[in-house]
């Protein structure tokens, strides 16, 4: 059981299943942008894996788009 301290440090942080249900996808989906590098920055203790909101965010602002000046890659 945590206790009233560790819920304090830990409370700017989301779990892997947090996140997917903030982003609307699977724990699945936030493992492979781990693996792949595409996901969020993330911090692991032990075997719990952990993301720092305001990283979250800033990885989502990377994200952004401009309309119609994205390109196809071409192949």
């Amino acid at each position: 059981m945590e206790t009233r301290a560790e819920q304090n440090i830990l409370s700017e942080y989301l779990t892997k299943a947090e996140l997917a249900a903030q982003l609307y996808r699977s724990v699945r989906s936030v493992d492979r942008w781990a693996l792949t590098g595409d996901g969020p920055p993330y911090v692991r203790i032990g075997r719990r894996t952990l993301y720092r909101r305001a990283a979250v965010v800033e990885w989502l602002r990377g994200l952004e788009m401009t309309p119609g000046r994205a390109r196809r890659k071409k192949r």
